[in-house]
Formats: C-alpha cells, structure tokens, sequence
C-alpha cells in the first residue's frame, strides 16, 4: 500500500448526543476524561460550561450540545469529555457518551446533504453510515470560530 493511504482510512471517535451519533477524528483528540469539578465563569457563553483542572493544567470545558444543538442549561448530563486540540489550544467537549474508535474511508463518507445550511455547514464534514445508524462526521477544529477561540483562550 502507498504511504498516502493514511488520508483514505481515517480514525475516527464516535460520540453521542442526545440521540444522535457523532465523530470527530481521532488526530485531535488527546484524551477522554470524566468530567468532575467544574470551575464555573460568569458571564460567559452559554455553551461555555466551566474550567476544569486536568492534571494540573487548566482545560476550557464547552457543552457540545449547547454549541451545535442550542439545548438550555440543564438539559445535558456533564459526563464525559473529549480534550481536542483546536489550533493548537486543549479544549474539553462534553458529550453524553463516548463510544469507541472506527474507520471509515474516503468513500464511506457521503457529504453533508443540501439541508445542512448555515453555521453548521462550517463543522459537517460528512456523514456516514455504521451498524444501520448514521453518524456525522465533524470537523471539531471549526466548531469555534476564530472570535469564540480567542475569547476562551486570551484571558491567560
């Protein structure tokens, strides 16, 4: 096999919110952690849940439903979360649940369909198809944009 075939059969990890399948490649990911004792910040952006120390680094917590679903405070479990690298910043999504990894090549994404309109266009690589269910594939480096990231990382 050609070294370039890396780009055709990617890892992904599979997350679940509320009913819907997710997964973001597993190249951003650092690692999962359950989510406990969060430092809440006031006045902050409704998705933004809160600090976490994780190992003795300060880690940004966003709730990835509150981000791309719009749910209401109080509606999302706070379980677990994913530590993603975002333009070279560690960020915390919390999701209801973590799967596993799998792998799905070039050809088993089908691109995101017309409906997806607007903002969400900018982080909905695709969607694919695992064990019946469909899964979107998100590209979790755009799910903040440029202004969110700066916000959450300049106060340092």
């Amino acid at each position: 096999m050609a070294k370039d075939d890396n780009h055709l059969s990617e890892q992904y990890i599979t997350f679940t919110i509320g009913e819907e399948d997710y997964a973001i490649s597993i190249i951003n990911v650092e690692e999962i952690v359950k989510v406990s004792n969060l430092i809440k910040v006031p006045k902050s952006f409704e998705y933004f849940v809160g600090l976490m120390d994780i190992r003795g680094k300060v880690v940004n917590m966003i709730d990835l439903s509150k981000k791309i679903m719009n749910k209401k405070a109080g509606e999302s479990t706070l379980n677990r979360a994913i530590i993603v690298k975002i333009h070279g910043k560690s960020i915390g999504i919390i999701v209801d649940k973590v799967s596993h990894v799998v792998r799905f090549t070039e050809s088993q994404i089908d691109p995101p369909p017309p409906s997806v309109k607007g903002i969400s266009s900018r982080y909905i690589i695709g969607v694919a198809k695992k064990e019946n269910r469909f899964v979107i594939i998100m590209d979790i480096e755009k799910i903040l944009s440029v202004e969110e990231l700066a916000e959450f990382t300049d106060y340092r």
